[in-house]
């Protein structure tokens, strides 16, 4: 073989090398295989796959925490209702033995109550109403701040004020009406209309996995809607707020009225505390498949980590030995030039 031939057949192997050089210092700067999935080869098709489900996992993390914060919130809300709802009926009972003594204190005690809760019930996360249904945009209550004077509280201010001896049953059933019918009804008419059908706002948690979690301000868990604990607190309070000292002269009338107020608050707090039961349970689902995903996740970036990423240490004997062996061949590029050289000269 000429010299010239050794020198091209150098070269060209040079050429190799530094090619080589280059990706290796490229894995060592980045630690990737290389920049495209062409340079996985055969691994490829698994990367896309890995990272695919890395994505979707990653959304349904990222929908859950949004959801997890909306639950929390409701919880809250809920947490305060049965609380309003556990005290004044504690008042109204305390009130049977007081006689005239405390009606006006416990009517305005009632009407802040009721425009406290009429205002939790249009508690908003993040731009969406909590109690709203399926239309988060629209207020459960559309006239939450003026609830007390308003159509539900006339009708049952009107009711009370027609308390006698011996018709507090008839009484509590006006009052009850005032709450329920179109016209009074202090709820919002697409929700009351949907009440009865609509299904609970969920959550889909995974592929194949939903998580019902949403809770109504008109509806409670069993479906029931004309005496739901939301419309029964509302009906409740006003009940109370409607109170006047005449309202305790009617004696037996007076202590049956109290009795009832007392046992529709004390039912809608356990309304509320089935809801925050069941809300409770929902969130422990949707936290143990989030814990589910993260744990994967981890699992599955390791394993992207495994197909795309090089060992450093491996990547930089090798770029070591690339170096080596280049040097190896550009002295013997020299060598061979000068003998050919030597011989041009004899």
């Amino acid at each position: 073989m000429s010299m010239l031939a050794i020198i091209g057949n150098l070269a060209a192997a040079q050429t190799g090398l530094r090619a080589r050089m280059d990706l290796a210092s490229r894995q060592v700067a980045t630690g990737q295989i290389g920049e495209r999935h062409g340079d996985l080869g055969a691994s490829a098709r698994r990367a896309i796959d890995l990272r695919g489900d890395i994505a979707r996992r990653e959304a349904y993390v990222q929908a859950i925490g949004t959801a997890q914060g909306r639950m929390s919130a409701t919880q809250e809300v809920l947490g305060r209702l049965e609380r309003l709802a556990s005290d004044l009926a504690a008042d109204a009972l305390r009130a049977r033995t007081l006689g005239s003594t405390g009606v006006d204190a416990l009517a305005n005690a009632a009407r802040a109550a009721l425009e406290e809760a009429a205002a939790l019930m249009n508690t908003r996360h993040a731009g969406e109403y909590l109690l709203a249904g399926a239309n988060l945009t629209v207020a459960p209550l559309p006239d939450a701040a003026g609830i007390a004077t308003g159509p539900m509280a006339t009708a049952i201010a009107a009711a009370v004020a027609g308390l006698g001896p011996d018709n507090a049953a008839e009484v509590l059933a006006g009052t009850q009406a005032a709450a329920a019918e179109p016209g009074t009804s202090p709820f919002d008419a697409a929700l009351e209309a949907a009440a009865g059908a609509e299904p609970a706002r969920a959550l889909r948690v995974a592929d194949a996995e939903r998580v019902a979690w949403g809770v109504l301000a008109n509806r409670d868990q069993a479906g029931e809607v004309a005496q739901s604990w939301g419309r029964e607190l509302l009906r409740h309070l006003a009940t109370l707020a409607a109170m006047r000292p005449e309202t305790a002269a009617q004696g037996a009338g007076y202590q049956q009225f109290l009795q009832g107020v007392a046992t529709g608050l004390s039912e809608a707090r356990a309304g509320l505390g089935a809801e925050r039961t069941v809300l409770g349970g929902a969130e422990a689902r949707v936290a143990a498949t989030r814990e589910r995903h993260e744990n994967l996740l981890v699992a599955l970036r390791n394993q992207v980590r495994d197909v795309e990423e090089v060992d450093l240490a491996e990547a930089s004997a090798a770029l070591r030995q690339l170096q080596v062996r280049l040097e190896a061949s550009y002295e013997s590029t020299a060598l061979v030039s000068r003998l050919s050289l030597a011989a041009l000269l004899r």
